[in-house]
């Protein structure tokens, strides 16, 4: 039988009546059964959900981890970026391509970076000493593992020309320019264009990302007569033994200590500081930041349940089935997380949020049901 123009419009229209009456008939019916097989067997199923319950939330005091690689939080593993840094990587590593803007390519592994500038907002290459003695601190910082002192020499990412430790070569312009001011020479002694300028060994070096506020002259050579912050980089190894990872994440530690001490002490210089630590440091803290938050909005949730099962006739107000129907979905989102960490899953910040999208669920379909029967 065919059906065209208003009839087979209307026809589908039964079809698609039709069917959703069987769905609802079936899940009504299969729904009735399960109610009543729950009531023939109330002990059964008080004891059982509550027994998984502390099954699965001692897991989640056992089994709790951190996700560590903020990457895989931000990121897809198919991202493009993760394709692109990973070439990147291999086609410019570190230890090869100290003469480019690698920077701009890639995130290098492991790294301590400190930013200086003067207090006055004066001329930080007048205060090359004062920079050159942090750096000396820095490299003179150690970090004890199993009885052994690491320092930034055991950690650093190695040269491929002389096989040091890679420094930036502002670090030797530095030295330049307080050799200069020991000898009582003016700065302008000391050759220094931007972005590009030539080292004492001949090699034309990249100053761009380790000179900020950067006043030239006039000259054709473009020579730096102002800087206002100086940026030093301490790379290190990320490919090795597990155990060198820990140890480089506790020099990033006692490095951001560090710095935070000489910040504080220093009369000269402000200095800030960042690891490749620090941006999932901050990521995590976001967990502790919204205690309070969190706690404000379960206790808006209690409220929010009670009020809405409380009625004028207090027969038929039932306030504290709203409170119960709170703590099972808690007790049900306890049971979540520890099958979540049972399944090797790691927790991070943006996972806060999800009970509550749960209890705002079932208000929900809570008050659509007083609507109903109302």
């Amino acid at each position: 039988m065919c059906f065209s123009g208003q009839n087979g419009a209307s026809a589908s229209w039964i079809w698609r009546r039709m069917l959703r009456q069987v769905i609802h008939r079936g899940l009504k019916a299969s729904f009735y059964w399960l109610g009543l097989f729950v009531s023939r067997h109330p002990v059964f199923f008080l004891t059982v959900p509550a027994v998984l319950t502390i099954i699965f939330g001692s897991t989640v005091l056992s089994r709790f981890k951190p996700e560590k690689d903020l990457e895989i939080l931000v990121a897809p593993t198919h991202s493009l970026a993760k394709i692109e840094r990973s070439l990147a990587n291999s086609l410019f590593p570190i230890d090869q391509s100290k003469n480019k803007l690698y920077s701009d390519l890639h995130t290098p592994g492991r790294y301590g970076r400190i930013i200086l500038h003067s207090k006055s907002s004066g001329n930080v290459l007048e205060l090359a000493d004062h920079v050159l003695q942090v750096h000396k601190e820095v490299l003179d910082l150690r970090v004890n593992y199993k009885g052994f002192n690491y320092t930034f020499a055991h950690l650093c990412v190695m040269s491929h020309r002389d096989k040091r430790c890679l420094l930036d070569d502002i670090i030797a312009i530095l030295e330049d320019i307080r050799l200069a001011i020991l000898s009582n020479s003016t700065l302008s002694k000391v050759p220094l264009s931007y972005p590009n300028t030539t080292l004492k060994d001949g090699r034309v070096s990249f100053i761009g990302h380790q000179l900020g506020g950067v006043t030239v002259s006039n000259s054709r050579d473009q020579q730096v007569k102002f800087a206002r912050a100086v940026q030093i980089t301490y790379y290190l190894r990320n490919h090795g033994p597990a155990v060198q990872d820990v140890i480089a994440e506790k020099w990033e530690n006692e490095f951001c200590k560090l710095i935070h001490r000489l910040s504080t002490v220093s009369e000269d210089l402000n200095i800030q500081s960042l690891t490749s630590y620090s941006l999932l440091r901050d990521f995590q803290k976001t967990g502790v930041l919204a205690k309070s938050e969190v706690l404000v909005s379960l206790v808006l949730v209690l409220l929010a349940a009670t009020i809405s099962s409380s009625m004028r006739d207090c027969l038929r107000g039932k306030p504290f089935l709203g409170l119960l129907g709170v703590l099972t979905i808690c007790i049900a989102n306890v049971t979540a997380a520890g099958i979540f960490f049972i399944s090797d899953g790691k927790f991070n910040s943006t996972l806060i949020g999800i009970p509550f999208f749960a209890m705002g669920n079932a208000f929900k379909e809570k008050v659509n049901k007083r609507r109903e029967r109302s």
